[in-house]
């Protein structure tokens, strides 16, 4: 409310009302600038978490320097190639970090013959091959998953073909991984302490791809040597995988974001740090642990991928129990659909996709193509969160119709809620 004095404002209130003119925009902008900060490391954390050799970094990468053009006048056209530069900036300096930590090639095998990482060699044929070794002249050694284990007659061999497959690892030590490497043919540069090989992990499969399978192998490897000679001074885990039809494993985040792995690999490369940082300090020259410490970091991801699979197979056979109990709200995924106002239609910023709301909390989320992805249940301020840090997008009116009518597979002038 103004103070009139006189049938005008004073000056002290025009003052104070400029003052709180000038505070309410600076809030706002403020609020604005913490949103745009949140999405940002939010963008940052998904790159991480999509690139294969993202966990040597995610623990001590602390900043990112970005520095790009931004149109003042909103235009359709910039926004496609602003995200695009964005996203690209940010992954030229994760990958320049990710070399700069790495002691290898991430995602390729060290060939001994090539002195390198990158050829032909030095990549898995397919998505169910491992590394097995060395050959007499230094090339990367490769076998299918299944294969290797019949040969080394695995009790649960069998059960690797039945729906889902059995989970099977091995821990392999330096020995067992040189003993064919003939030492003309030896590279100093590189030296693989260890390595898990595990399968199968199952994945969404493709039509025309074959069971939905996939073999890993992570290798400990140290590379540098330290002052005075003597053992390397870095160690890192690698994940040696391709994904289905050859590509990447980073492509995998196209059909489930929730990788099998990744938290076992995670707890393994900060513990490999934690043994290097703790042996500089210990040991003169800044040499790695001994092989039996790092041994025994391997043994300890292989359990944990054991772990973490059956718990993965436990928690979806349990779904499926509530699903068939009408517990799990997918179910009520149409349901909710059909029922929901306007306001209920929300768009994910960070992945593209559409998140509708129902009754009790009951939260689904849908690809751009209309298919459900998942459903779960958020309290009300959880909710409310996402909405204020402009993570989900309220759509239009009409926007909301066109999806309802998407999402139902109705057509555009068919009568809603």
């Amino acid at each position: 409310m103004l103070l009139m004095l006189h049938g005008r404002p004073s000056d002290w209130m025009l003052r104070e009302g400029h003052s709180a003119i000038i505070r309410a925009m600076r809030d706002r902008a403020l609020t604005l600038g913490e949103s745009v900060r949140v999405s940002l490391q939010e963008m940052v954390r998904e790159i991480l978490r999509r690139k294969p050799g993202g966990h040597l970094i995610e623990d001590r990468l602390s900043e990112i320097t970005l520095t790009l053009p931004l149109a003042t006048e909103e235009r359709q056209a910039d926004e496609p190639v602003f995200s695009r530069g964005l996203v690209a900036e940010i992954e030229r300096q994760i990958d320049a970090a990710i070399e700069a930590a790495a002691a290898f090639q991430p995602g390729q095998a060290f060939c001994h013959r090539c002195a390198a990482a990158a050829c032909e060699h030095s990549r898995p044929p397919s998505s169910r091959h491992v590394f097995i070794g060395y050959g007499a002249t230094g090339t990367p050694c490769w076998r299918e998953f299944g294969q290797y284990c019949l040969e080394l007659r695995h009790p649960e061999v069998d059960r690797l073909f039945e729906e889902p497959p059995a989970f099977i690892t091995f821990l392999q030590g330096r020995p067992e991984l040189h003993s064919a490497l003939l030492p003309p043919f030896q590279t100093g540069s590189r030296d693989l302490v260890g390595q898990v090989i595990a399968g199968f992990f199952t994945l969404p499969a493709r039509t025309g791809e074959g069971r939905g399978v996939l073999a890993l192998t992570l290798q400990a490897v140290a590379s540098g040597t330290p002052p005075g000679g003597g053992r390397s001074s870095r160690v890192g885990l690698n994940l040696l995988g391709t994904g289905p039809e050859g590509h990447d494993l980073a492509l995998l985040w196209e059909r489930q974001q929730d990788l099998p792995w990744r938290r076992a690999v995670r707890w393994a490369q900060a513990a490999l740090s934690s043994l290097g940082r703790d042996g500089a300090r210990r040991s003169p020259g800044g040499r790695i642990p001994s092989e039996r410490r790092v041994m025994g970091i391997l043994q300890g991801l292989a359990r944990r991928l054991e772990q973490d699979v059956k718990g993965r197979a436990r928690r979806t056979a349990h779904a499926g129990e509530r699903h068939e109990t009408g517990e799990r709200p997918t179910r009520m995924a149409i349901e909710d659909i059909r029922g929901a106002r306007a306001e209920a239609f929300l768009l994910d910023e960070r992945s593209g996709a559409f998140v509708v709301l129902g009754g009790r909390g009951r939260t689904h989320f849908f690809t751009p193509e209309g298919r459900l992805v998942s459903s779960a249940r958020y309290s009300r301020d959880a909710i409310e969160r996402k909405k204020k840090q402009g993570i989900w997008r309220a759509l239009g009116a009409d926007e909301a119709r066109t999806v309802r009518h998407s999402l139902l597979r109705e057509p555009p002038g068919a009568t809603g809620a």
